[in-house]
C-alpha cells in the first residue's frame, strides 16, 4: 500500500481581512460585500504571502482596501504581510527595517553610479549629517542611527535650497521617534537651529559648493537621458505610425483595385 505523503504542519497562522476604502466611496467601517474574514493556517511566510495575495487577487482588493496580514505563531504576532505580498517585523514601519521575508539578498557589487549625487557628512550637537543634492533641491538628513536628542533617537530628512554664496534657505523638519514613520515630533527650536547652523556653516565654504555645482551638473546629465529616453519612445511611436498609414495606403491601393476590376464587370 502507497503511503500518502506527511502534509507540513501549520507553524503559522495568517489573517486574511479587508475594509471598505473611502477614497472609492467604501464604508470604511465594514467589509467589501461578498467577502469574509479568514485565519488560515500556514507552514512558513512563503505560504502566508501567497494566501494573502490569492485573497487579495481573488476580492478585487486595492491597498486601501488591504487590512489582513497578521502572523501569529502560538498567539505571538511575529509578522506582518503587506499589500505586495512582503513580510514585515511587526510594529511600524521604521527607517533602516528589512523585511523578514523575502531574506534580503546580499547586495552585489554594483559599479557606481556615475551620476549619484555626492554627500558631505558635518557634525552637530545632535549627531553627523548629511548634506547633498543640487541647486535645484538640496537634501539634508540625519546619519541613519546617530541622531539624537535628550538621549532619544530619531531621523530626519529636510530640503534645502542653495546658491553660489551659500546657504539660501533650509526648511523646518520634523523627527521620527527611532526612525518610525508614524511617530512623528517637532523638532525643539534648538535643533532647528543647529541643524540650519551646520549647513550654513558648510555651505559658506565656497570647496563645498564646488559639491553642489558638481551635483548640479549631473542633475542636468540626468534630465538629458530623461529628454533621450523620451525621444526614443517618439522615435518609436512615429515609425509605427508610419508604418499604419503605408498599412493604410496599401489597402486603399488595394480596394480601389478591387473596386476598378468589378465595376469592369458590371
Amino acid at each position: 500500500m502507497t503511503k500518502k505523503p506527511k502534509q507540513a504542519e501549520a507553524r503559522y497562522t495568517v489573517i486574511l481581512d479587508n475594509c471598505g476604502n473611502p477614497d472609492r466611496g467604501q464604508d470604511p467601517s465594514r467589509r467589501l460585500p461578498g467577502t469574509v474574514r479568514k485565519a488560515v493556517p500556514v507552514e512558513d511566510f512563503a505560504a502566508a504571502s501567497k494566501a494573502c495575495r490569492d485573497y487579495i487577487e481573488e476580492n478585487d482588493l486595492g491597498g486601501g482596501n488591504w487590512t489582513g496580514g497578521a502572523i501569529r505563531e502560538n498567539g505571538q504576532l511575529v509578522g506582518k504581510v503587506g499589500y505586495n505580498g512582503t513580510i514585515w517585523p511587526p510594529g511600524e514601519f521604521a527607517v533602516g527595517m528589512k523585511p523578514l521575508w523575502p531574506e534580503p539578498k546580499e547586495e552585489e557589487t554594483k559599479p557606481k553610479d556615475p551620476l549619484e549625487w555626492e554627500t558631505a557628512q558635518v557634525d552637530t550637537p545632535y549627531g553627523p549629517i548629511l548634506i547633498g543634492g543640487c541647486f535645484r533641491i538640496g537634501n539634508v538628513k540625519s546619519v541613519e542611527g546617530k541622531f539624537s536628542v535628550d538621549g532619544q533617537h530619531y531621523e530626519f530628512m529636510t530640503n534645502a535650497t542653495f546658491e553660489e554664496t551659500g546657504l539660501k534657505e533650509i526648511q523646518n523638519h520634523n523627527l521620527l521617534r527611532n526612525g518610525v514613520y508614524s511617530d512623528t515630533v517637532a523638532s525643539p527650536k534648538k535643533v532647528q537651529d543647529a541643524v540650519r547652523a551646520a549647513v550654513a556653516a558648510w555651505a559658506s565654504v565656497r570647496a563645498n559648493i564646488a559639491l553642489i555645482v558638481r551635483n548640479e551638473i549631473k542633475d542636468k546629465k540626468k534630465s538629458i537621458q530623461h529628454v533621450e529616453r523620451q525621444i526614443s519612445g517618439y522615435e518609436r511611436q512615429l515609425a509605427k505610425a508610419r508604418e499604419e498609414l503605408a498599412s493604410h495606403h496599401a489597402q486603399i491601393e488595394a480596394l480601389e483595385e478591387k473596386a476598378s476590376h468589378l465595376g469592369s464587370h458590371s
